[in-house]
């Protein structure tokens, strides 16, 4: 994996997912859930790895093997985060 995050901390309930791209299955990120449901925003301080650098990487998520476009890249107002809002159906996820 490409990206490794330094700040990235074990949340209290929470599991692991790994994310990836629903049209070639390319694997994107390792990602820490937190609470029951579908996966709808994927927080950047709760990426653990990941095959693109969320660091840098502005705007929509793309996968880097087919170049599909998984999510856009916005900022809550409320909790002053950056987070991608997830497009359904572009992605897949499996627990670990």
């Amino acid at each position: 994996m490409l990206y490794k995050n330094p700040y990235c901390k074990k949340v209290k309930g929470s599991f692991l997912l790994i994310v990836s791209c629903g049209h070639c299955k390319t694997d994107i990120a390792k990602y820490q859930k937190v609470g029951r449901g579908n996966l709808l925003r994927m927080y950047i301080d709760r990426i653990i790895e990941g095959a693109v650098d969320f660091s840098k990487h502005k705007g929509a998520l793309l996968c880097p093997n087919c170049n599909e476009q998984l999510a856009t890249r916005t900022t809550l107002k409320r909790k002053k985060k950056e987070v991608y809002i997830m497009i359904r159906g572009a992605f897949n996820t499996r627990k670990v």
